[in-house]
This record gives structure tokens, C-alpha cells and sequence, in this order.
């Protein structure tokens, strides 16, 4: 079963305490992930007015995860909503959190399993209220496109109909979760729901765009028979990896051409590159973008 259900019960708990203080959430991938904060629902995805209840970031499961509350009353286009949550789950690298939406894609493909997220879910968020669950049903999900999903759910209780919706989202290293109820005997609107998964989606993009901000640096003794190596600089968006691509330059550092084979991060000069500039090309990469950074020319090899 998809691991990140177990966020529910963690949520259940925060729903009520998630504005008394905060536990720091290790990142497991190695290149810093962007703050799991930048990629959930924000205030500013909702209609003006909307207030944040409470936010922290927490563990599960050995993952770092983020959830953030809103106020009764936040609205994205349609009716007010009785609850709005946001919630990013860090997953080690992108491989892995595909692998969790595929399981949660499986999941959703059976009644039973469909079933299990929504008890998981309905209950975890109707915990600690005076309404008592009765039964519940799971409507079949509607795929979103591009790492996106819905599942409708209706939650019978004591006092009245719950009704409430999940989005999940999946791109590069997070999981996405959103969580909209409506007020009792309502609707959640669909049309909300598409709002809140494309405001993710745009979240996420975002946040792993991949941009140089300090350009690639040679290092080492620019001479024959000694190594250099590149300083990849400093980049936003979590690249996932770099390729690199050495080129020998005239003296002043233009006429560049690549030299072939000098695909890692450190070439050694020879006799054929006496007189010439060397420089490289860093791409950094994840799934959702790259970008080239180049460095500034090396001295002349003597």
C-alpha cells in the first residue's frame, strides 16, 4: 500500500496541534530539496480571505513532509470549504516517488483499495470532531494528466454527509496531497478541486526549475599532464545531476570547440591543448527541467 497513507494518522494530529511548535524534517536527497513549504497549497491559491490555521513540518516514515492548514471558509472559485489542507512529502530521489504514486494508482484501481484511502483519510480528518463515522464510499478516481489524480469521497455521520475530495500530485522528488471537505451536507466543488491540484502542480514547477546562480569555477593547475576539476557552482531547483562537457578555447577564450570524451567533471590537458583556453559546461538536470551553466575560460595551457 502506498506508504504516504500513513500521513493520515500523522495529519489526524496536527490537524489539532499543528500550530504548537515545529520538528526539523531531514532531507534525504544530495542535492537540497526545496523547503516542502513552496510547493503546497498556499493562501494566495485561494479566493482573498483565506487564513492559514496552522502549518509544521513533521517526519513519516523516515520522509520529510510539510503540512499546512486552512481556516474554515477558504474558497478557491466555488463554495466555502469546512477544511483545505496542503501536505508535501519528500521522497529520496524522483524514481522513488513515482513509485509511490504508481502504488497509489494501483490502489485506486479496486474497490477495496479505494475503500482503504478513504477510511484512512475521512477518518483521520473527522478524528477529534463531534461527528461519528457511519460508512463511507469512494467514488472510482479521475485521472488529472501529468502525475495527477482525484478521488471523491462521502462520509456518512452521525450529524450529516461529509463530503470531501483528495488530489495527489507527483512530480520529481514530492508527493503532493490535498485534502478539500466541504461543509456538512455539501458539495466540494470539482471545479475546486482541478484549481487546487493545477495550484500544486505550478508549486512543484517551480520549485524544481533547475537555474545556475553562481557559475561552474575550474580548478587545478591549468598545465599539461595536471588535473582540473569543476566547482559545479550553485543551483536552485534541486538538479538531480550534472553532465559536463570540457572545450578547448583560443587564448582569449572564444572559438570553443568540444573535446571529445570529456564528459566528466575533470579533464587533464595535453600537448594538443598547449597555447589554448579550456573551459566546461555544467548541465544540471531533474525531471521536470536543465539548464547550462558555463565557466569562464582557464589560463592558457603553457
Amino acid at each position: 500500500m502506498f506508504r504516504g497513507l500513513r500521513l493520515a494518522a500523522a495529519a489526524a494530529g496536527l490537524l489539532g496541534a499543528c500550530c504548537v511548535g515545529s520538528s526539523s524534517a531531514a532531507q534525504r536527497v544530495t542535492v537540497p530539496a526545496p523547503q516542502l513549504a513552496s510547493v503546497v497549497l498556499a493562501a494566495s491559491d485561494f479566493a482573498p480571505g483565506a487564513h492559514v490555521a496552522g502549518e509544521r513540518p513533521f517526519t513519516v516514515a523516515g520522509q520529510s513532509a510539510f503540512i499546512r492548514v486552512f481556516k474554515s471558509g477558504a474558497k478557491l472559485g466555488g463554495q466555502p470549504l469546512s477544511l483545505a489542507v496542503g501536505i508535501g512529502l519528500l521522497e529520496q530521489d524522483a524514481a522513488t516517488a513515482q513509485a509511490d504514486f504508481a502504488d497509489l494508482q494501483h490502489e485506486t484501481q479496486t474497490k477495496a483499495g479505494r475503500l482503504a484511502i478513504a477510511k484512512s483519510w475521512g477518518t483521520a480528518f473527522i478524528t477529534g470532531s463531534k461527528l461519528k463515522v457511519k460508512s463511507t464510499v469512494v467514488s472510482p478516481p479521475v485521472a488529472l494528466g501529468d502525475g495527477g489524480l482525484r478521488l471523491a469521497l462521502t462520509i456518512s455521520t452521525n450529524l450529516g454527509t461529509v463530503r470531501m475530495a483528495l488530489g495527489f500530485v507527483e512530480t520529481d522528488r514530492v508527493v503532493d496531497i490535498v485534502v478539500l471537505g466541504a461543509r456538512l451536507n455539501q458539495a466540494v466543488a470539482q471545479a475546486d478541486v482541478g484549481r487546487a491540484v493545477s495550484a500544486v502542480r505550478q508549486h512543484l514547477r517551480a520549485a524544481f526549475s533547475v537555474v545556475s546562480t553562481v557559475q561552474p569555477v575550474i580548478g587545478g593547475t591549468p598545465q599539461q599532464g595536471q588535473t582540473l576539476t569543476v566547482d559545479e557552482g550553485t543551483w536552485s531547483g534541486a538538479p538531480s545531476g550534472f553532465a559536463y562537457v570540457w572545450s578547448r578555447c583560443d587564448d582569449t577564450g572564444g572559438a570553443c570547440a568540444p573535446i571529445a570524451g570529456a564528459t566528466a567533471n575533470t579533464y587533464v590537458p595535453g600537448v594538443e591543448d598547449s597555447g589554448m583556453t579550456i573551459r566546461v559546461a555544467v548541465t544540471g538536470s531533474n525531471s521536470v527541467s536543465s539548464q547550462q551553466a558555463i565557466s569562464l575560460p582557464s589560463a592558457p595551457i603553457p
